[in-house]
């Protein structure tokens, strides 16, 4: 098992998972993921669905207007 992992979005690097414990800690590289800093997450696949809505949430924001 890995103790930290690069999260990606679309190609951007959204984060860095740090094992803490029996869960992973966020670590946010980019402005856009800042509210995930500090989140635990059981496991990366969670991590970077979580990165991902954030992501689609502020693209429907932007085309909402």
């Amino acid at each position: 098992m890995f103790d930290n992992t690069l999260i990606e979005v679309d190609d951007h690097a959204a984060g860095i998972l740090v094992r803490a414990g029996q869960a992973f800690a966020f670590h946010a590289l980019e402005l856009p993921f800042q509210s995930l800093e500090g989140v635990t997450f059981p496991d990366a696949a969670t991590a970077e669905r979580a990165a991902r809505r954030l992501t689609r949430r502020a693209a429907a924001e932007r085309l909402a207007g």
